[in-house]
């Protein structure tokens, strides 16, 4: 078998972006060569360069390089005559039994890694219907790859087809340069505090994330408007400084095999609109979750035992159609159809898998998962328990988790969740979801006044305590009954961004509501506050620990609550601090919206949101229930603290622990400095700094700023001076 070698040219510069439906850039042969190839010989193949499509040759370290291939006209014909005409004597293009692809990129220390081809078809978009149109492309298999070290690079390509047994063989070459990418996101396991944030590979720095859902993706189609719309979502998101996100691979968008099991080719736009996502992400630096919704397994919730409105209930599972599965625990037991999710899993993270943004996969809720597993098998089997689905489940899942990292070569993290975590999984010994997941990821939903004091804080310190790995609010909110308040206040998500911030998670928490009111009134360019405060602060080799405190046990007495990180060396503390009498109820006096939402329980006008939803209809839950009151609801609403004009000294004082111990007369000075964070800007406001001394319980008290409707919330920092009998604030 003669043995056909590519060199690629050699150019100066490099190119970010998409050029999907760009001319590709042919490789030159060696001069010396006199191998001629046509494409009507079998082992014909003819490779070209796409990305970085400015210079051919060269990319730079963790860039994508993108690899367009063509092959023998018999071939393509075999394919075209099963994608067209539905001839099985044709060549499946999805399948690898049928068509394997494989291209081993050898580095320039010599360390193979296998990356699979996958079939790509380009399109057009047809605003004026509304409908992806295919554009044409004489190289529809593709390979993907993001270099991670720095010279030349080799790639071995084979190309296997049914019933032949000599492959079909090339040789590339490229070249890659020094880039200030960061690499992929990595977790620790040191027994240190700061094993809860992750790390960027390259340079080693914290990653804080900062981010929102963009989740969902459409309905009985994701057509070009649908894809418009989460491409301006996620460059809202970017606008704002979020570098982090979350995307549902779901059946009605990306996912391959639905409708057809065994057959991608009417899902190939869907894919190709969120190339565009994937790409958009890599070149702003966001990272992302890609998760798959346990609606796969549920029945409708409209029509129980039906099809779902959406069109992606188990009603309507390909696996069951095509393979006439008869009960749900199939979809996780039987051999075919885990063939077919692997082979699934090949494309996505064939197509997919090399970009460092994507960095974490798993399943959502999975008790929602075996829901209908456990309601199915329990009537044969009384012992059926949810922990019984659970486990079947998770065994389905570490199946393809080895077969990920393992066959797919993939340093993908996994991200799983439950939509409330059962008490089992709270066991250490218990080998569930959480024991074999990366993170710790956390859903939970309200719009009570203690959300974040009292639940989300304490299931961060109860989950970090029983695991020992990084916790991410993966989904919060107000809850969805709620969703009108959004059209009044933003009260609710900036206090939730802030909050989650300081609770020893590895970032914000993401708001689910990204196109039901978040980004329809701009309140996700709050997150550039935090991307401001936290910038430059090495969260994870300070070894930063979370505290809060309140002025008082009971939430509905509560005024103050601060919440706050602190180093190892107790030299220093971030935190924000905020008037927790200002939430959406007490506002009452505050907001006419508000008030007309209590006093109603509606809106008299609509409130538009993403796709021209009515947050007003249907109408939401009681806005007037005596279970979102406080002490304070009901004696005009939220109370200013502080004493304008006064003097900051007469404002009531927060505590601050943890830090250096006095000893004798020598007393250990702190300075603490307030920034307002309802701006602009994140804004330092000198007129509330403070210079204080621990006492003999290592906490300082420092006083509040004046926390009024103007800001009722402070973010701030504390720094250690040191030792000194005197300080003052001009030293």
């Amino acid at each position: 078998m003669k043995r056909v070698v590519f060199y690629c040219i050699l150019a100066l510069t490099s190119s970010l972006g998409w050029a999907q439906n760009s001319h590709p850039k042919k490789f030159p042969v060696l001069a010396n060569h006199s191998v001629i190839r046509t494409s009507l010989d079998q082992q014909f193949i003819e490779p070209v360069w796409y990305q970085p499509a400015a210079t051919p040759g060269i990319v730079v370290k963790y860039d994508k390089t993108e690899f367009g291939f063509k092959l023998s006209e018999n071939i393509q014909k075999n394919i075209d005559d099963f994608l067209t005409k539905q001839d099985t004597a044709g060549i499946n293009p999805f399948d690898p039994d049928q068509i394997n692809f494989e291209a081993v990129f050898i580095s320039p220390t010599g360390i193979r890694t296998k990356r699979y081809g996958f079939y790509y078809q380009p399109f057009l978009e047809n605003h004026s219907v509304d409908q992806w149109e295919k554009d044409t492309t004489s190289f529809p298999w593709r390979v993907r790859f993001a270099p991670d070290e720095i010279g030349e690079w080799q790639v071995l390509v084979e190309v296997f087809t049914k019933n032949k047994n000599t492959p079909i063989e090339t040789v590339l070459r490229f070249e890659t340069l020094p880039s200030k990418y960061k690499g992929v996101l990595k977790t620790s396991n040191t027994g240190a505090e700061g094993d809860r944030y992750l790390s960027y590979s390259e340079t080693g720095e914290t990653f804080i994330a900062q981010g929102n859902n963009i989740s969902s993706g459409g309905f009985f189609s994701y057509k070009p408007s649908q894809n418009t719309h989460h491409l301006e979502g996620l460059q809202q998101l970017i606008n704002a400084g979020g570098n982090f996100t979350r995307f549902d691979m779901q059946p009605q968008a990306a996912l391959p095999d639905w409708p057809i099991y065994n057959n991608y080719n009417g899902k190939l736009d869907e894919m190709y609109g969120f190339d565009k996502m994937v790409e958009l992400c890599e070149k702003n630096g966001v990272y992302f979750i890609v998760f798959r919704h346990h609606v796969e397994l549920m029945d409708s919730h409209y029509n129980p035992g039906g099809p779902d409105w959406s069109g992606v209930s188990w009603f309507e599972n390909p696996y069951r159609i095509g393979l006439a599965l008869s009960r749900k625990e199939e979809y996780l037991t039987n051999e075919e159809a885990i063939e077919w999710q692997l082979k699934s899993l090949r494309y996505v993270f064939s197509r997919w898998g090399y970009s460092t943004s994507f960095s974490f996969y798993g399943y959502s809720e999975v008790n929602y998962w075996v829901q209908g597993v456990v309601a199915e098998e329990s009537k044969k089997n009384p012992k059926y328990t949810e922990q019984l689905g659970i486990s079947v489940l998770k065994n389905w899942f570490i199946h393809q988790k080895k077969y990920i990292l393992k066959e797919l070569n993939s340093k993908i993290l996994f991200s799983n969740s439950y939509a409330t975590l059962p008490t089992y999984e709270n066991d250490p010994l218990f080998d569930g979801f959480m024991k074999n997941s990366d993170v710790v990821s956390v859903h939970l939903y309200e719009s009570l006044k203690n959300i974040n004091y009292d639940f989300r804080a304490f299931v961060a310190d109860k989950e970090w305590k029983i695991f020992h790995k990084p916790i991410i609010f993966e989904e919060i909110g107000i809850a969805d009954d709620k969703l009108t308040t959004y059209c009044c206040t933003d009260i609710e998500y900036h206090n939730a961004l802030w909050a989650t911030s300081f609770m020893g998670a590895f970032g914000t928490g993401l708001d689910w509501w990204w196109d039901r009111g978040v980004h329809d009134f701009g309140y996700q360019k709050q997150l550039r506050h935090i991307n401001t405060f936290f910038k430059g602060e090495d969260l994870k080799k300070m070894n930063y620990k979370p505290h809060r405190c309140s002025d008082s046990e009971t939430s509905t007495a509560r005024k103050i609550e601060n919440y706050y990180l602190t180093s190892e060396n107790e030299e220093r503390i971030l935190g924000w601090v905020h008037n927790s009498t200002f939430y959406w109820r007490n506002l009452y006096n505050e907001h006419p919206c508000i008030k007309e939402l209590v006093d109603k329980n509606n809106l008299d006008h609509p409130c538009f949101v993403g796709g021209g939803y009515d947050l007003n209809s249907p109408k939401g839950g009681d806005f007037h229930a005596s279970a979102y009151e406080d002490d304070y609801t009901l004696k005009g609403g939220a109370v200013p603290i502080g004493m304008d004009g006064a003097g900051i000294e007469k404002n009531p004082t927060f505590q601050i622990s943890g830090l250096i111990h006095n000893f004798g007369f020598k007393k250990n000075f702190y300075k603490i400095e307030f920034y307002k964070t309802t701006g602009q800007d994140l804004a330092l406001d000198p007129s509330f700094t403070q210079i204080l001394t621990t006492n003999l319980s290592s906490s300082i008290y420092p006083h509040v700023p004046n926390l009024d409707k103007i800001n009722p919330d402070y973010a701030y920092k504390v720094q250690y001076l040191g030792r000194l009998k005197r300080k003052t604030l001009k030293q």
